[in-house]
C-alpha cells in the first residue's frame, strides 16, 4: 500500500512515490521514495530520511478501521486525512504531486496532522 496507489486512478498518468515531494518539519525536502517505509500492519508510514519522524501515512478506507479508531474529532480539528479511491492519506506537512518533468505541482495535498492522532493506535 503506497500513496501512489490512491492516485493511479485519479490522474491521467502512471504515478509512483517518486512523483510526490514534501518538505519535512526538519527542513529536508525529499521525494516519498527517498523516505523510509514503516509498514505497521494496517497503516504504512513514510519516515523522513533525515530525522526519522513519520510525516505521511496511508491506510485503506475500511469501515472496520473507523470503528477501532478513537472517537470522532471535534469540529475545531481538521479532517483526519483525505479519502481517495479507497485509501485514507494523512500528512504532517503539505505533499505535492510534482513529477520531475513537471514545471509545477499537479496536485497539492494539504497537511492533516490529526491523521496521526486519529489512527495512531491501529
Amino acid at each position: 500500500m503506497r500513496i501512489a496507489d490512491a492516485f493511479r486512478a485519479a490522474v491521467a498518468r502512471d504515478v509512483s512515490d517518486h512523483d510526490f515531494v514534501l518538505r519535512c518539519t526538519c527542513g529536508t525536502q525529499q521525494r516519498l521514495d527517498e523516505m523510509t517505509l514503516d509498514d505497521c500492519g494496517e497503516i504504512v508510514l513514510y519516515d523522513c530520511a533525515r530525522c526519522m519522524r513519520s510525516m505521511v501515512g496511508v491506510l485503506s478506507d475500511d469501515p472496520e478501521l473507523e470503528l477501532r479508531a478513537p472517537g470522532p474529532l471535534t469540529r475545531r480539528q481538521e479532517e483526519a486525512g483525505h479519502r481517495l479511491n479507497g485509501y485514507i492519506i494523512g500528512s504532517k506537512v503539505d505533499v505535492a504531486l510534482r513529477p520531475e518533468d513537471a514545471d509545477a505541482d499537479l496536485v497539492l495535498i494539504p497537511a492533516t496532522p490529526n491523521f496521526f492522532t486519529q489512527y495512531r493506535y491501529l
